[in-house]
């Protein structure tokens, strides 16, 4: 080996500008562990280089692939070459605890990332492609200062940059806490769609329709990043309660969920009636809110949880009655819900019925980039 000290996996990451979806998530999943298990970019021991290299030489060989290639398999391959390899390690050295944390690192990312391409093979591409169900696809938002936004969402709350396309006005900004693909082992998550707002008004209006967004977030919120940003922390105790530089409101925990982007709650007049109009149009299946977290305050009562395939597994929406005196107020920044169609019902077209507080649903074909 070389006396020259290896990299950190963080440090690889960094310098890596251009690489391929699944390497980026790779890369962002092993430079956080790195950092909990004590890796470092200065000169260490032989044991401790050995096993930095595990780490770096995962990071160094996927950030390499191209930014278009992009096969399923391609993460899940990477992580269970990678475990072998930590395991052998770990047998030539079985004293070693930060070996043995690492081995375990990936075993549970191997388990979860095998977990995540079954459901999507199994559960939800087929369905979705013949038009047996839909997917819901994310959310759209527009806000004054799309960097702020986008600086909030990656650095505080974790998710990743997707795409970024136009300038100016016409600036869009797709984050994800992973792939989109339903194709991809890794893929199959939400997006946060981030517009430019063209209003003349200084602050775009949030309005009261909009409840929250909840994220669940294995590796933890960056409390400093939410205040850097332009952000706002009231609540942290159990869970963040927040607002994003554009006001929206969000909330967070630090738990594992297939996808990270849990659940958008929407405030309606009346519950069954917008229930049973987004059954009717576009498939939803509907169940009690499951409230999960105890810290968090519960849906209020007659409160539905719709969803696609899985309410535990797939971003969800929450009806809420209002029964506040003050008018129901849908404002400027919530732009659309996506719902992704397939089969027979692939369309793209845009419902904002008076139901549903005039939230725009915005039906889109299943795109290549979801396939």
């Amino acid at each position: 080996m070389s006396s020259t000290c290896a990299r950190s996996p963080a440090a690889v990451a960094r310098s890596r500008g251009r690489a391929s979806p699944s390497s980026r998530r790779v890369g962002d999943v092993i430079a956080r562990a790195a950092s909990r298990h004590g890796t470092h970019d200065d000169c260490a021991p032989a044991r401790r280089r050995r096993r930095d290299v595990l780490f770096t030489s995962l990071v160094a060989v996927l950030a390499a692939a191209p930014a278009n290639e992009a096969r399923a398999g391609a993460v899940l391959d990477g992580l269970v070459k990678y475990r072998d390899d930590s395991k052998k390690a770990l047998d030539a050295d079985p004293e070693d605890e930060v070996l043995r944390g690492q081995l375990n690192f990936f075993d549970k990312q191997v388990e979860r990332t095998r977990s995540n391409a079954e459901f999507l093979t199994n559960e939800v591409k087929p369905n979705v492609v013949a038009g047996k169900t839909n997917y819901l696809g994310g959310l759209s938002f527009a806000v004054k200062d799309v960097q702020a936004e986008v600086d909030f969402w990656t650095k505080a709350l974790g998710a990743r940059v997707t795409s970024d396309v136009g300038s100016g006005d016409e600036r869009v900004t797709t984050l994800a806490y992973g792939q989109i693909s339903l194709s991809e082992d890794d893929g199959g998550k939400a997006t946060v769609e981030i517009r430019q707002a063209t209003s003349g008004a200084d602050v775009v209006d949030v309005g009261n329709v909009l409840s929250y967004v909840a994220v669940t977030v294995p590796f933890g919120l960056r409390v400093s990043q939410i205040y850097e940003s332009g952000g706002e922390l009231l609540y942290g105790f159990g869970f963040f309660d927040m607002r994003s530089p554009g006001g929206i409101p969000v909330r967070g925990q630090v738990a594992t969920r297939r996808d990270p982007l849990e659940v958008v709650a929407l405030n309606v007049k009346n519950v069954r009636e917008a229930e049973k109009f987004l059954v009717a149009e576009y498939g939803f299946e509907s169940v009690k809110p499951l409230d999960a977290n105890s810290y968090a305050p519960k849906s209020p009562n007659g409160s539905r949880l719709l969803y696609f395939t899985s309410p535990t597994k797939t971003f969800t929406v929450i009806l809420q009655p209002w029964r506040e005196k003050t008018p129901l107020r849908l404002g400027d920044t919530l732009r659309g819900v996506v719902v992704a169609r397939g089969g027979d019902f692939a369309r793209a077209d845009v419902v904002a019925d008076p139901r549903v507080a005039g939230v725009p649903f915005q039906s889109r074909p299943l795109a290549p980039e979801f396939i």
